[in-house]
């Protein structure tokens, strides 16, 4: 069976960086099988419902402005899989989750093609990508990664956003010191997700240090919850305990089982 991950995939321009969170990724899909399917919910493609990206041949979305022009010329050309979308929208429907056939978007966000580009630089992978609906709390959200789990034995299940995400707070420098605030939160979520402490993650608004200071919005954590949900055991370990302009987590939960 394939693990479910969440992956903070960072600032579009780890994409043109050669350190140590690019080899991490470059280096992550060696250490379980190759999927027949990766299926994504991205922070990046935000709806009030449920939705997911019914095209055959998704294009590059370039949601991100004013980087240098190298960043526009990056291609990420995998297919999808209408055949596997009618199987995901059956499943979800049978267990009374409403989803709806996106064929207007066009394409994939970079939530899905920057950190794909590491794992899987060949393209050659269908993907699915579900919207991720601003409307669901947590409890709902892990229910919905509970159905997904169904998919695991070939679909590789990931939640991409970033551990912490407070872009008005980031430094100049990619390797300046760690705000405390962002180390609190991070270390948090990762103890509780470690220990398996569903009731404390699903009250995180209430319960988690600095949570303001850490995610403004929310949409670049709450694909985690997809990915726990998706989870046996709803235990997952720490990947990468890494920061970059001194408070954006660079970290990728996995979970095993």
């Amino acid at each position: 069976m394939l693990p479910s991950l969440y992956i903070s995939h960072g600032s579009p321009m780890l994409m043109m960086m050669n350190n140590q969170s690019t080899k991490f990724l470059k280096e992550l899909s060696s250490t379980f099988d190759k999927p027949k399917y990766i299926l994504v919910i991205s922070a990046h493609w935000v709806s009030n419902n449920l939705k997911i990206l019914y095209e055959d041949s998704p294009s590059t979305i370039y949601d991100f402005y004013n980087f240098p022009d190298e960043l526009y010329d990056l291609t990420y050309g995998a297919p999808s899989s209408k055949e596997k979308n009618d199987e995901i929208v059956k499943l979800l429907e049978s267990n009374g989750i409403q989803i709806e056939k996106d064929v207007s978007r066009g394409g994939y966000d970079h939530g899905v093609w920057s950190p794909l580009k590491f794992l899987y630089p060949n393209a050659d992978i269908p993907i699915i990508q579900i919207s991720l609906p601003y409307n669901y709390d947590a409890k709902e959200l892990i229910n919905l990664g509970e159905v997904l789990s169904n998919l695991r034995e070939n679909t590789l299940i990931i939640g991409s956003g970033s551990l912490t995400h407070n872009l008005r707070g980031m430094n100049r420098d990619e390797n300046s010191y760690v705000k405390p605030s962002a180390k609190a939160f991070r270390n948090w979520i990762v103890e509780k997700i470690e220990n398996a402490d569903i009731e404390s993650l699903i009250n995180y608004r209430r319960k988690s240090p600095f949570l303001g200071e850490n995610h403004p919005t929310l949409e670049h954590l709450l694909p985690l919850f997809v990915s726990l949900g998706a989870s046996k055991n709803k235990v997952g370990k720490s990947l990468h305990d890494v920061y970059m302009y001194g408070n954006l987590s660079m970290d990728t939960i996995i979970f095993k089982d």
